[in-house]
């Protein structure tokens, strides 16, 4: 995989988003040209931008 630009990682991640970070990575895989840019409140249901 490092032939591919990728690296191995270890993070800690709560339980219950584990399935939407799975579905992130996996979009980043697939498209090169995207960056996480956002994030949405489970709170109020607002998007958030990261820094």
């Amino acid at each position: 995989m490092k032939s591919k630009g990728l690296k191995k990682v270890t993070r800690w991640v709560p339980e219950d988003r584990l399935t939407e970070v799975d579905e992130m990575l996996q979009f980043l895989l697939e498209n090169k040209e995207a960056i996480p840019y956002m994030a949405k409140s489970l709170k109020t249901g607002r998007f958030m931008k990261m820094s």
